[in-house]
């Protein structure tokens, strides 16, 4: 199958349909039985979860300073 039409498909997923995947995913679902559930692809649901991995790693940062 192309990679293109991976592609498409992750781009409309809809903001529902991305925090079902992420719910299913938190609570430890595999990719395979997300997708499935969702009617999807798995690497759309391991895209989606790397996405939300790479945001979190830029909004969770220490802070530099003294503990509080």
């Amino acid at each position: 199958m192309p990679l293109h039409r991976f592609r498409r498909q992750y781009e409309q997923l809809s903001q529902f349909k991305r925090g079902r995947i992420i719910g299913m995913k938190e609570a430890g679902w595999s990719a395979r039985r997300a997708a499935c559930q969702s009617g999807g692809y798995d690497c759309v649901v391991r895209r989606c979860w790397d996405q939300l991995i790479r945001e979190m790693s830029f909004t969770i940062r220490p802070s530099s300073g003294h503990p509080e």
